[in-house]
Order: C-alpha cells, then structure tokens, then sequence
C-alpha cells in the first residue's frame, strides 16, 4: 500500500485576496500564500450550449494535499488555470 505522500506529484500555488488601500480608493491584491505540493484528480465535466452559439465548460477536480492553514476564500493556481476552492 502506497502512502499519501508519493501521490503527491503537482506543485500548486495558493493565494488570497486582501484588499489593499491606494490612491485610487480600494482596490484588491493577490497575495501568494504558499507553494505546496498536491494530488489532482478529475472528478466530472459538463458542456453546456448557451445562446448566440457559445459553449461553456464546467470541470471539477479533487485537490488534496497535507493539512494546511487554507480556506475557501482562498484560491489555487496550477499550470496558468485558477481554482476555486468549494469546500475544505
């Protein structure tokens, strides 16, 4: 039996979003909270047709990764795609 930590093959980023006081009023930063590494698996994919000939795509993936300080308004980068975080 294999052990949690060898599945743990993509390197994932984590970040939030802090609001951040400028001259131009209030505006929102992305702030890198951590790298870590993970497990992504595919869970379900939808296509649905939307008016005027456009497709939308609606994909989920599992994300595990070890114990860490995350929550769900954080949100996750891998590969140039964001995640949003549903449930923890």
């Amino acid at each position: 039996m294999s052990n949690f930590s060898s599945k743990l093959k993509n390197r994932i980023a984590i970040y939030k979003r802090e609001k951040v006081q400028s001259g131009l009023g209030t505006t929102y930063e992305d702030i890198l909270v951590k790298k870590i590494w993970a497990e992504i698996k595919f869970q379900s994919g939808s296509l649905i047709n939307g008016e005027g000939y456009t497709e939308a795509n609606n994909t989920r993936f599992k994300i595990r990764i070890r114990k860490t300080e995350i929550d769900a308004s954080h949100y996750i980068k891998y590969k140039d795609l964001v995640y949003e975080i549903e449930y923890i």
